[in-house]
């Protein structure tokens, strides 16, 4: 009865593992995703600046595909209540078309986000209303499913 149960952990902590069922750790992989403050001249507590950064730390070239024109997209939390926040307006409007990014050994892919603080949607920017909230970005490749670690900001 025992063998029988240490084969059945044992099977659910394979079919866990190599289902996806649990997070991808950041530094997991031949790829690394960050987000880190990117500091700005013109700064005002209203607006916060971000740059979400893939890089390959990997010994071989990295082929991605993605399935929309999205490639690694930001998410947001509102840190007092530990809930996914959506920005005034709605998400991102991504194009529905295959796209691909191929990064060589020690290559890095960055875009830069601007963060305001509001009720309305801005041109170029995600609103969020003012609080404290946490972002981290996400790889949205068919095959690498990994994700930043989470950066503390606040908006006023």
């Amino acid at each position: 009865m025992a063998k029988r149960y240490l084969n059945l952990c044992a099977v659910a902590l394979v079919m866990l593992v190599g289902c996806g069922g649990m997070p991808t750790n950041p530094s997991m992989g031949p790829l690394r995703v960050t987000v880190e403050a990117t500091p700005t001249f013109a700064g005002s507590p209203d607006t916060a600046t971000f740059t979400l950064r893939v890089e390959n730390t990997g010994a071989a070239t990295a082929d991605l595909t993605f399935p929309s024109s999205c490639q690694v997209l930001p998410y947001f939390i509102d840190r007092r209540t530990g809930e996914p926040v959506t920005p005034r307006g709605g998400g991102f409007a991504c194009l529905t078309v295959i796209t691909h990014l191929t990064l060589k050994t020690g290559e890095s892919s960055s875009r830069v986000i601007t963060v305001k603080s509001g009720d309305a949607p801005k041109p170029d920017s995600v609103v969020l209303p003012a609080g404290d909230y946490a972002i981290y970005a996400r790889l949205e490749d068919s095959v690498y499913r990994v994700q930043s670690d989470r950066l503390a900001f606040s908006v006023q």
